[in-house]
């Protein structure tokens, strides 16, 4: 018996496979973004999504006007991998396992049906995970399931084009529905604006390919990450390298100082997940953007490197040796370029460092001290969601000399008065004023030893009660953007322990 007629088909069983499909780490935003990617690959000038809140009823729709699919395109393109990954595809591409469609809606809802038009022809099909859990069946419909799912997917009114409907969204909203779920839902809506105003923000602007976005009934505004429209943004020349054969481009951009910007402009700047999150490495692939800030493992986020945004701009057949995932959220740069990445990281964060401390320490005769010019600044910023903080520098060469003469109980105490200046410094009185909101950022350990001083001091000093000192630290406008019950829970947890 030859070796090819010694087999047997194994077909994977149909609801553990769907299940795992689920749980590939999808996010809303992530998701509705990669079946953008299959609208952009068919050529649409225009994106129309409704996100609709009905409790067990709520479903998204997403219509596109592109080329639209016949009958067997539709059939290919609901199978799962429908592709062959390996296959050379136009640079234009966006897709690459054929499984996007599918693996996104299906982390939504449990329910996904296309509707498609080309050539004046419609064609449906149907994707029903609790069938498919309940029968552990590959069967696809060829119609919608029911009355309701023929309503919200409507018809198309452009001469080609395509609808996604996601039903049964209960990845999106779960059961015992209530006020604060609805509001959650509308929240994740502001999400998904943002992120497609941040990945897409190079096709709302480009010349032969613009592309329109609208999100119940609002269009979706382009972010750009570099601030390019800025005269005081320095825009570096383009360096180019081929790795394994393939263009690489990177550009360092370094945003103004925040002087330079009004209140509105450094909020538009910050972006969507605020300045400290945004800096770093920012990689494109033909425009589309894939990672959003972070340094790729190479640095540690810091900030007076709030001001370095790099671009990063590779090709579709470099999508393995750059790690690009299904979601197209991951990368991880090939070994070949890590050096050359190092390298331009350390010089837009010199160069960021340079811009955010704004100043040189002036030695003798009026001239700089080039030795001091880096290390010798007499004040921090800080970036906080309410806006710009200043914060004395501790590693002051001075100040450490003094701190040096003094015992534990006097290094307490200075320390002490330091953060009293810092927080009645005009700087910081006139800073932006603090935004109300129910988002406390997380405690930590620099934080947490300042707090900590603050009661050593008051303990030793003037013998104040617990709920004293508790109340006189959350009166510092420094702390408030943590949360008043991890304050006290850190201060009454250490309140024996560490101070009798």
């Amino acid at each position: 018996m030859s070796k090819e007629n010694n087999v047997e088909e194994s077909i994977p069983s149909a609801a553990p496979l769907v299940g795992s499909l689920r749980s590939i780490g999808y996010d809303l935003e992530t998701a509705i973004a990669d079946i953008i990617d299959n609208s952009i690959d068919a050529c649409c000038k225009k994106v129309d999504i409704k996100m609709t809140w009905n409790e067990e009823g709520s479903y998204i729709r997403i219509e596109d006007d592109g080329s639209g699919m016949d009958e067997e395109q539709l059939k290919k393109a609901m199978r799962l991998g429908s592709k062959n990954p390996q296959m050379i595809r136009d640079k234009k591409v966006l897709g690459r396992f054929g499984m996007g469609l599918k693996t996104a809606s299906f982390s939504l809802g449990k329910r996904l049906t296309v509707l498609t038009k080309t050539l004046g022809k419609k064609a449906v099909r149907c994707w029903d995970l609790e069938y498919i859990e309940n029968k552990n069946e590959w069967k696809i419909f060829l119609e919608p399931r029911d009355e309701k799912s023929i309503e919200r997917l409507g018809t198309i009114n452009s001469e080609s084009g395509t609808v996604v409907l996601i039903e049964n969204l209960d990845r999106v909203v779960s059961n015992s529905f209530s006020i604060k779920k609805q509001k959650s839902f509308f929240y994740k809506i502001s999400k998904v604006r943002s992120h497609l105003g941040m990945v897409f923000h190079r096709y709302f602007s480009s010349i032969d390919k613009k592309l329109y976005i609208v999100l119940n009934g609002e269009k979706v505004e382009g972010w750009d990450p570099f601030y390019q429209k800025s005269f005081a943004t320095q825009i570096r020349p383009v360096d180019e390298y081929l790795i394994h054969n393939s263009p690489v481009s990177v550009r360092i951009n370094i945003l103004p100082h925040h002087s330079k910007l009004s209140e509105t402009e450094y909020e538009y700047a910050g972006g969507p997940k605020g300045w400290n999150a945004q800096q770093g490495f920012y990689i494109y692939r033909n425009k589309r953007m894939l990672i959003s800030g972070g340094w790729l493992g190479l640095f540690p986020r810091q900030d007076s490197a709030n001001l370095a945004r790099i671009e990063i701009d590779i090709q579709n057949d470099a999508d393995v040796e750059w790690g690009i995932d299904i979601k197209k959220s991951k990368a991880t740069p090939p070994l070949e370029i890590q050096d050359i990445l190092k390298k331009v990281g350390i010089e837009a964060r010199r160069l960021s460092h340079e811009v955010y401390y704004r100043r040189t320490v002036t030695g003798v005769g009026g001239k700089a001290n080039p030795s001091l010019i880096h290390d010798e600044y007499l004040w921090e910023q800080v970036s906080k969601k309410s806006g710009i903080h200043f914060r004395i520098n501790k590693k002051y060469s001075v100040l450490e000399e003094i701190k040096e003469e003094l015992d534990e109980h006097l290094k307490a105490k200075l320390d002490y008065y330091l953060l009293l200046l810092e927080e009645d410094s005009p700087g910081n009185l006139y800073a932006y004023p603090t935004k109300n909101t129910e988002e406390y950022a997380m405690l930590d350990d620099e934080n947490q030893q300042r707090i900590l001083m603050i009661v050593r001091v008051f303990k030793e000093s003037t013998g104040s009660d617990l709920e004293a000192i508790i109340q006189h630290i959350l009166s510092f406008e420094t702390f408030s953007s943590f949360s008043p019950t991890q304050i006290r829970q850190l201060i009454t947890t250490n309140w024996e322990g560490k101070f009798q």
